[in-house]
This record gives structure tokens, sequence and C-alpha cells, in this order.
């Protein structure tokens, strides 16, 4: 299996990849652009964790998990969207008998999540489109 990985790699970067070169410049853009995404989709993401009640350490493990970089060394962020959701009254907040204090969905988060969940609207970017945002002049 690992070789035929490697070779699926060599294939691509010979002939798919061979023609695309990125600058910093265009590293840089596309990563602040996927930041930007990411930071935008931390709420949507921990609303879809939050099927059942879970801790705020919970959740950060499941973000981190998941990929999104955007919240690596500021764990507080995470916290920081969780009260600003049950002040809107998306969540609501309960103590444990060991201390831990556990978040769930309300009525009004699940109306939310079912909404977040609907396929994609013409309002969200692409890979593709990202990449031509990125690199407008380019072909």
């Amino acid at each position: 299996m690992e070789e035929r990985l490697k070779r699926l790699k060599n294939a691509m970067n010979n002939h798919t990849f061979r023609q695309v070169e990125f600058t910093d410049i265009h590293r840089q853009k596309i990563n602040q652009q996927i930041e930007q995404l990411q930071e935008e989709d931390v709420s949507k993401v921990l609303l879809s964790l939050l099927n059942q009640a879970k801790t705020g350490s919970e959740l950060i493990q499941l973000l981190h998990i998941r990929g999104i970089n955007g919240i690596l060394n500021n764990e507080g962020t995470v916290f920081t969207i969780l009260h600003e959701q049950e002040q809107q009254g998306v969540l609501e907040s309960y103590w444990s008998e060991n201390n831990e204090k556990y978040y769930k969905l309300t009525k009004k988060g699940q109306k939310i999540l079912q909404k977040t969940m609907l396929p994609k609207t013409s309002g969200e970017l692409s890979v593709k489109q990202l990449f031509h945002k990125v690199m407008p002049n380019e072909n």
C-alpha cells in the first residue's frame, strides 16, 4: 500500500502539479484564507460536536482532532465562543457532580445546527474558488 501511495505522489508531482508554482506570498495568502475560514467555522463545528453534552476540554480535543488550527495555543477562544453562544441562548451549561462544566444545545441551537447542516450555499468558497481568489491571474 505504501508503494502505491509513493507512486501516486510521484505521478502527481511529475504530471498534475508540475506546472503549478507557489511563491511564498501565494502560500501566505492561502494560509490566511484558510485560517479565516476556519475561525468562521469554529462555532459551526462546535454546534455539530454538541449532539451530546460535552465539557470544554472534550470540545477542544475534538477540534484539534478535526485539524482546526485557529485555536492552537489559544484555547480560550473556544470558551469565549461557548460563553457567547450561551448568552445568545444557543447553548446551555450545567455543572456535574465532579465539578466539570458541560455544554449542550438548546432547541434554538438545534435549529441553527440543522440550518448549517444544509448543503453548501453559494456564499461558501470551494478550494478552486479559494485558489482563484488568491491567484486571480493564474489559469
